[in-house]
């Protein structure tokens, strides 16, 4: 079934990927909105994921991607041509009936490029087609340059993203007061007692970029020793409770009364809620942890292998994050370090790791310190001018 064009003036952002990218979407998403305050902006997202969009401001209409869905459909189509198309059809029909005439789609896969041809209004579909090729290529072949040469890039990925969709980035973080959602009976204390609480994401969407319990425990033991007032509250998805149980099994049975399992019992609504009623969230480069800054939870990331924190930092002003030295697995980890940050002591590097903080300037997110504030605008000004020249002249003007 065709979709219907909207006598409405809408536009649509298509972000497929996982949870980080897709709250590091929304500094393009209220750039855009920013920027056509009178056009409606719709997003297209992982169905999982889509109850993020439902507390943040602005967006018209989420429509959720099943993708576990297609892949089965794909599985299926050899046996059964006629049904499956048919099952496509019907699903494409149910959960949007608009097409649009801007699309913007952020990611370099194929799938990416059918939303855009799927939801583009036929009748704007060859010129939308070149303008989003004329926007996107000069950022997708820096993002190809930084991801193959591992350079001294300084433009954060979220902002990136803003170029490709055309716009400049606001020059602050995104934020949103999360739903008011039940928590499961034995969580609902969480935040509410008055301590130091501190949500720990117990994996990541990489295996190379996960924690490994026996070091997660240790952190866990170290700062409930140093803080009487500490709480933890352990973070992930279901396919982490074995991890999270093995943490738990290596903390003192004494301070069991100051963690809290809460890994794959919490839907998205209700983990953004359990992350808003803590003071700091730490952990690798992963979804909650990015989900942490936008409920206003400081975040403090310990980045290794392939994670480099000036591509995908944490996002917006005053976070922290650990880089370590090489893309090899630590052998030693900022635990101490990191504790004594949380506990208000000044910031120092660890052993193969180097700390730094999240800044905001009017090219977007950045992490440095003041004495490099001036060379790090100047190196990224100049990739928005390669990349955008036309938006750069616009600010000057």
């Amino acid at each position: 079934m065709p979709h219907e064009p909207s006598p409405e003036t809408r536009d649509l952002v298509v972000q497929m990927a996982r949870l980080g990218d897709l709250v590091q979407t929304l500094p393009a998403i209220e750039a855009l909105q920013q920027a056509y305050p009178e056009r409606s902006l719709d997003v297209l997202c992982a169905a999982p994921l889509s109850g993020v969009l439902d507390a943040v401001r602005g967006i018209g209409r989420v429509i959720p991607w099943d993708g576990a869905q297609w892949r089965a459909w794909a599985t299926r189509w050899h046996e059964n041509p006629t049904a499956t198309l048919q099952g496509m059809q019907n699903y494409l029909a149910c959960f949007s009936d608009t097409t649009y005439e801007r699309v913007y789609p952020l990611n370099q896969h194929e799938r990416s490029h059918l939303m855009t041809q799927l939801f583009l209004r036929h009748s704007a579909r060859e010129w939308e087609q070149d303008r989003i090729e004329a926007r996107m290529r000069p950022w997708a072949q820096h993002l190809r340059h930084v991801a193959r040469e591992r350079g001294s890039n300084r433009v954060h990925l979220a902002d990136a993203w803003c170029g490709m969709c055309g716009v400049l980035p606001r020059g602050q973080a995104p934020s949103c007061v999360p739903l008011a959602v039940d928590l499961p009976e034995d969580l609902a204390e969480i935040g509410e007692r008055q301590g130091r609480w501190v949500a720990l994401v117990t994996g990541a969407g990489e295996t190379d970029r996960c924690v490994s319990p026996a070091v997660w425990s240790q952190w866990i033991r170290e700062f409930l020793i140093q803080t009487q007032d500490g709480q933890v509250v352990l973070i992930g998805s279901g396919t982490e409770r074995e991890a999270a149980q093995a943490i738990l099994d290596s903390v003192p049975t004494l301070l069991h009364g100051r963690v809290w399992d809460a890994t794959g019992r919490t839907n998205i609504s209700q983990l953004m809620l359990v992350l808003h009623r803590c003071h700091w969230v730490i952990g690798a480069d992963t979804g909650p942890l990015h989900l942490g800054t936008l409920v206003g939870t400081r975040a403090l990331g310990w980045y290794f292998s392939r994670a480099r924190l000036h591509e995908t930092g944490p996002y917006g002003e005053g976070h922290w994050v650990y880089q370590h030295a090489t893309q090899a697995q630590p052998q030693r980890w900022p635990i101490m370090e990191s504790i004594a940050l949380m506990c208000g002591n000044q910031g120092r590097g660890a052993t193969d790791w180097t700390l730094w903080r999240s800044r905001m300037d009017r090219w977007g997110a950045y992490f440095g310190d003041a004495s490099e504030n001036q060379t790090v605008e100047s190196s990224r000004a100049e990739i928005w001018r390669a990349c955008a020249p036309a938006l750069c002249e616009s600010m000057v003007a």
